[in-house]
């Protein structure tokens, strides 16, 4: 057979994006396309439903990371004896790298004063270190740089990154032990200690992680990130120190949550700003990025934590693909209490079957060409220098921070995002859709440390950043439930009054379902049927003071009337599953809500509760 013979495409017309674009208008059947085919992001990017060489922008190609990421696996327990066992077991498992929160401030953590202690038996010229070190970050790097001087390995051999970061600190907490003024000196002194003897240890780390828990965008994130480098560089170059030095003692973290296309562009973005920045200060040949992957707090969710699994793995294919040359997968049961063994297993594991299974990181840049990935990270970043500049414009960061033009624009940047999980627009696996009402916790964690009631007097405050995770309101509501259920024996009930046949009821009344569990208010479904009578009396066994009804909107001009009017005099609070067109007729007859895809469902689930009369 000859090469000829081989050449199918060539008995086909070559496809065309206005071809495909009939293909879809003919399978939507009148449907608006822009409504179903396209989505907008929180910055105002419009994600098309099919990207070619038409509609792509491939002007932005950032730097590639070389070879693998490093697996990286965090411990905050302030009980040393557990951290440290469980660091060398993470270690011989296949984890590269330490992530290591230290008390500080509110956070409870492992003690500065017994890091090595933690650390005892740790190979540091072979395992890379992140400290998380907060306000104590002067105590944490002399510390840390005791134990690397002590270990009598050559200077070169280590890897790693002292954290300091005095502006998210004092962000995220509020406070700090010095002024920033003090601080930032401080961090330059360690900065310029460090270069003179550890080439391959930064001092000073602009992490995005509080600003992504409370509430930014991807441009927001993106664009605070810059400034706070950019903070870190002018603090060091200020201090004596030349550029090129200065931005190799910078290291920058950023969350990777479950959308995979804005978390590839968000990585992607952040190396293409960098590199701009370094550029206008004069470094053509800039020190390449540091940067590293922390899967998202603000995806995490308390009930029915096994998605968080789900969601980790997301992130960090995301992150993957997005070039970050280390990647920290929190344990899905960090929001639950101090993760289990079997938790930080499946963490570390879902980063080794990713490298080494998948072969994510066999090729330097995935996304290198991608029509989609390209064109996003193309968008996303004039918006977020855009952003940066703003940040700029009011003097940086600092002034920013203690201006809140931060706080304020990230809160409403939340309220918007708020509204959208409200309305199931931006759905939560486990939590607002397809929830397990009767789930069974987790139970092999240990307690969360408790909080210092004490703290030393701050020299400087401002107003701390919100903390948030997506399904907080909904997971308000079920913990209510949960309380009515260890107090009265019974959780508020609502009874599903199902009208005609399975084929008219089967789909709404598993729509009800998920809407009132999703706040924690158990369904009791009826039999169904056309008995109205056998409804009503179905209605009073079930024990609720609630009631829907669910059938079809043929079920709904008829018999729904008679239902709703029936259910209404035996006492019930009436809602129905739909929008019918005889609404108004429903509404006289007796019901008081309706329910439907897009209606605020915290509000009508806030209301229920109020309604059911539970008391918690």
């Amino acid at each position: 057979m000859s090469n000829e013979d081989l050449k199918l495409a060539a008995m086909f017309e070559p496809a065309t994006d206005e071809a495909w674009r009939q293909l879809v208008d003919r399978a939507l059947g009148g449907r608006d396309f822009d409504k179903v085919m396209t989505a907008e992001t929180y910055d105002g990017i419009r994600l098309q439903g099919l990207y070619s060489q038409a509609n792509a922008d491939l002007s932005g190609r950032p730097q590639a990371r070389d070879g693998m990421w490093g697996t990286i696996v965090p411990h905050w327990n302030p009980d040393v004896a557990a951290t440290n066992a469980a660091i060398l077991e993470d270690l011989g498992r296949g984890a590269t790298g330490l992530a290591l929160r230290l008390q500080a401030g509110r956070f409870p953590g492992i003690p500065a004063e017994k890091l090595s202690e933690a650390l005892d038996g740790v190979y540091l010229n072979m395992a890379s270190f992140t400290l998380v070190p907060g306000e104590e970050f002067s105590t944490a790097a002399q510390t840390m740089l005791s134990l690397l001087e002590a270990s009598g390995h050559k200077a070169s051999d280590f890897h790693g990154k002292l954290g300091v970061d005095p502006l998210g600190t004092l962000a995220q907490t509020g406070r700090l032990g010095t002024s920033l003024v003090g601080a930032m000196s401080q961090g330059s002194e360690i900065a310029g200690a460090v270069a003179r003897v550890y080439p391959n240890v930064s001092t000073f780390m602009a992490d995005s992680g509080p600003y992504h828990m409370a509430g930014a965008t991807e441009a927001q994130e993106l664009g605070i990130m810059m400034a706070t480098g950019v903070a870190y560089l002018r603090a060091m170059v200020s201090g004596g120190m030349d550029v090129a030095t200065a931005a190799s003692q910078i290291a920058f973290s950023m969350a990777a949550d479950a959308d995979v296309s804005l978390t590839i562009a968000k990585f992607r973005a952040a190396r293409l700003m960098w590199a701009a920045v370094l550029k206008e200060c004069g470094l053509e040949d800039a020190p390449k990025m540091a940067l590293s992957g922390v899967s998202s707090l603000r995806m995490m969710s308390v009930k029915d934590p096994w998605v968080n699994i789900l969601r980790a793995t997301a992130a960090c294919f995301g992150a993957g693909i997005g070039g970050a040359d280390d990647i920290c997968i929190l344990p899905h049961d960090s929001m639950v209490g101090m993760s289990s063994g079997f938790a930080r297993r499946i963490a570390r594991n879902v980063q080794i079957i990713l490298q080494e299974e998948s072969g994510l990181s066999r090729v330097q840049d995935p996304a290198a060409g991608s029509y989609a990935f390209e064109t996003i990270t193309s968008e996303l970043a004039p918006k977020a220098w855009e952003y940066f500049q703003k940040i700029e414009s009011v003097g940086g960061i600092e002034k920013a921070l203690a201006a809140r033009a931060i706080q304020e624009d990230l809160a409403n940047a939340w309220a918007v995002r708020r509204q959208n999980l409200a309305k199931r627009k931006d759905a939560i696996t486990g939590v607002s859709e397809f929830p397990d009402i009767d789930e069974k916790p987790i139970t092999n964690t240990g307690p969360m440390p408790p909080e210092p009631t004490e703290l030393a007097p701050a020299g400087v405050t401002i107003e701390p950043l919100a903390f948030h995770r997506l399904p907080e309101d909904f997971e308000k509501l079920r913990g209510f439930s949960d309380a009515c259920l260890e107090k009265d024996g019974t959780r508020p009930l609502i009874y599903l009054a199902n009208i005609g046949s399975p084929a008219d009821y089967s789909a709404r009344t598993t729509f009800a379902k998920n809407f009132f569990e999703a706040g924690g208010i158990k369904s009791v479904s009826g039999m169904g049927g056309t008995d109205v009578a056998a409804i009503v009396d179905e209605f009073k066994a079930s024990g609720a003071k609630l009631a829907v009804l669910c059938s079809s909107d043929d079920q709904y001009g008829g018999l729904g009337q008679d239902v709703a009017a029936c259910l209404k005099k035996a006492g019930a609070y009436v809602y129905l599953a739909g929008r019918p067109l005889n609404a108004d007729d429903l509404k006289k007859a007796g019901v008081d809500e309706f329910i439907y895809m897009g209606c605020d469902l915290l509000e009508v689930l806030a209301q229920a509760h109020v309604t059911a009369g539970a008391s918690a």
